[in-house]
């Protein structure tokens, strides 16, 4: 069952709460409604659940209208799990799970079999089965929400609407009602939930619609969606969106605010690998705009760069730089002011890099970390060790540390008047 949204509006007493959303949730899709707090969300699912109605615009089930439905034909089609929901009575588990068998029995009538196959089900598919005869008052606050989604499952709907299921929850207890939400659609729900926790948007949501200020800004799958520069239109602070290298999702981090900083000091190219650059880069950032390559994403050199928004050379993990890899990442080090080389372990797939910084032009600084040291981490039969030298040789300055590679990173392109717009 799809369900389709056209030029909804709503208002509170007056107040435009949703202007002209438009929008198609289908079967076996999950769709995360994302966005700040009172931008609409909440009103959003209640409006497509028949709980509101919209003052402008239609909510279609099958292109049949909600608002043209009865209570109990929309309870058969679509069910909806709210954020936090109070028990008044001292029900088990099983009863409240019970409960969404109401819509197909009638007034006074008895559970039949068919009801308890699916309540049997339902708590098996939420797991909740181990403490079905527990009362709801008892529960932790994920084995509550693991019981009222059950409820909702036993009610067999085409339609699952989701009001922030993971809110106050635990991570364990978040991924365990997010699998469950996964499992479903596949087996051919249409899934739509408002979430304030984007990355669990960008890890289980086919695609997200970004709310802001009662309009859709934004619909699309979650690269599309999830960019920096909608999330600072949206919620007013600056991320990094990187991905994660196990499952290829999108991750979002905040970035902490800092107050207004002055124009970089200059360009600076680093040259890491396996973790050597992560302390260079955080020293760097607040003051340099910085490069880095060539870098798998594999590498956890790559997640910090991609955190700090450094420009990124990438090339294939495990594997020697290609021709393509080593011209970017040259062309890359002769836009800089400086290049910096970390203390990293060299073997045949990245000893292009040092052949690279040995093409430069003197109006480009070197900078070299522990050079004294390089033996112990060249895995190339002593050529590592031979290009480090003929760059110090060459000119290139030796550094004992992170902290005097900052000094005298400042103290270079202070005296050289060389910034960057």
């Amino acid at each position: 069952m799809d369900i389709t949204v056209e030029g909804l509006r709503f208002s509170y007493n007056g107040k435009p709460v949703l202007q002209k959303i438009n929008l198609t949730i289908q079967e076996e899709e999950i769709l995360a409604i994302v966005g700040p707090n009172g931008s609409g969300k909440t009103t959003l699912l209640k409006n497509i659940s028949g709980v509101l109605t919209p003052e402008e615009g239609a909510v279609y089930l099958d292109m049949k209208r909600v608002t043209d439905l009865s209570t109990r034909e929309i309870a058969r089609h679509l069910t909806a799990v709210e954020q936090e929901r109070e028990v008044g009575f001292d029900f088990t588990v099983r009863e409240i799970v019970a409960m969404g068998r109401i819509p197909y029995q009638g007034r006074f009538a008895r559970e039949t079999k068919e009801d308890e196959r699916r309540i049997i089900k339902a708590m098996e598919l939420a797991n909740v089965t181990s403490f079905a005869d527990r009362s709801i008052r008892e529960l932790s606050g994920g084995e509550k929400q693991r019981t009222f989604l059950a409820m909702a499952l036993s009610q067999e709907p085409k339609v699952l609407l989701l009001d922030e299921p993971t809110i106050h929850l635990d991570i364990n207890y978040q991924i365990q009602i997010m699998e469950i939400v996964r499992q479903q659609a596949k087996t051919g729900l249409a899934v739509l939930m408002a979430l304030h926790d984007l990355n669990l948007a960008a890890q289980y949501a086919d695609r997200v619609a970004l709310v802001h200020r009662g309009r859709l800004l934004a619909i699309g799958e979650p690269k599309e969606v999830l960019t920096p520069t909608n999330i600072r239109r949206a919620f007013e602070t600056d991320v990094v969106v990187g991905h994660n290298p196990l499952t290829n999702s999108l991750y979002i981090n905040t970035v902490p605010y800092r107050r207004k900083a002055s124009p970089p000091l200059g360009k600076v190219h680093v040259i890491c690998g396996g973790g050597s650059g992560v302390a260079v880069l955080h020293a760097l950032a607040d003051r340099f705009s910085l490069s880095v390559g060539v870098i798998s994403p594999l590498d956890s050199d790559f997640q910090a760069a991609q955190r700090l928004g450094a420009k990124i050379v990438i090339d294939a993990p495990f594997a020697p730089i290609s021709p393509k890899a080593y011209k970017e990442n040259l062309d890359t080090m002769r836009s800089s002011d400086g290049v910096v080389i970390c203390d990293t372990p060299f073997g045949p797939g990245n000893l292009l890099n040092l052949r690279a910084a040995l093409e430069l032009e003197n109006k480009v600084n070197i900078y070299v970390l522990n050079p004294e040291e390089i033996e112990k981490r060249d895995y190339t039969g002593g050529q590592a060790a031979q290009l480090v030298r003929q760059l110090v040789r060459s000119g290139a300055v030796p550094i004992s540390s992170v902290k005097e590679l900052k000094r005298c990173l400042a103290v270079d392109y202070r005296s050289t008047d060389r910034g960057v717009n």
